[in-house]
């Protein structure tokens, strides 16, 4: 089964996502930006078993979902999310989360029915937003601009792929303004993440993967656990790990499912 397009309207906006039924259902959640998520994680959804079900949202202000219609925060637009996956009534739910999308996934780990497991890759902590390491590595890895990310999904995707990636990106970013940009911002800063000290319960497996010269940010983090099952695994080269790695992700996802 191929996975459709559809939306959900809420009282925050409307949501668009990719969906596909299936069980166990694995949500992907990107980053900051224009991407639609979909896309973003096309090279794991790709190689998933087809009776996986799929679930990929994207944010409001951000690829085919609408303009926010109120003040809201991550976690208000958290709680919608959570909803939408409840909706699908599948009894094993794993978060695949990148960047930002570690702190929506963080957010919703007690709403989610069934979740068994976070894989996050390179998800934003508290430390690096409000207390910055100062290893020169972090400042080695700081230009990441938009031409080396476009360079990036033509060295990783095929032709016709990076192609309709980037016209994708760039058409949905045309849809929205500089307001609307700036309210997909102000509902992450103001959000109360950024003010809590809660970390990740031991009942839920936590999967970190990142490049090497963080593993040490994510073992005094908040989504680091003592769950037996729970690791941080290193490779990659710069952030979108899920670019360079896919086969070595996708693995760490059924591997978690076959046990």
């Amino acid at each position: 089964m191929k996975m459709q397009l559809q939306y959900k309207t809420t009282r925050l906006g409307k949501f668009a996502y990719h969906f596909r039924k299936g069980n166990p259902l694995v949500v992907f959640m990107s980053g900051f930006g224009d991407f639609d998520t979909a896309q973003n994680f096309f090279k794991i959804i790709s190689k998933l078993p087809n009776y996986y079900g799929i679930l990929a949202p994207d944010y409001l202000n951000s690829g085919f979902s609408s303009r926010s219609i109120k003040s809201y925060t991550l976690s208000d637009e958290a709680d919608q999310i959570a909803k939408l996956i409840n909706s699908s009534q599948a009894n094993f739910v794993i978060l695949v989360a990148h960047s930002i999308g570690g702190v929506y996934a963080f957010q919703m780990r007690n709403e989610i029915n069934h979740l068994q497991a976070l894989v996050t890759i390179e998800p934003t902590t508290r430390e690096i937003v409000l207390n910055p390491p100062r290893d020169k590595s972090y400042a080695e890895h700081q230009s990441i601009g938009p031409d080396f990310i476009q360079n990036k999904i033509k060295e990783l995707f095929s032709e016709d792929k990076a192609k309709t990636f980037w016209q994708t990106t760039t058409k949905n970013a045309a849809r929205f303004s500089e307001k609307d940009d700036q309210d997909a911002e102000n509902a992450l800063r103001k959000d109360s993440f950024w003010r809590k000290h809660d970390q990740l319960n031991d009942n839920i497996v936590s999967m970190i993967i990142t490049e090497s010269f963080r593993k040490a940010e994510y073992e005094r983090s908040e989504y680091f656990n003592q769950n037996s099952n729970s690791k941080i695994v290193t490779f990659g080269s710069f952030h979108y790990i899920q670019w360079e790695y896919p086969q070595e992700i996708v693995k760490i996802i059924k591997n978690i499912i076959q046990k």
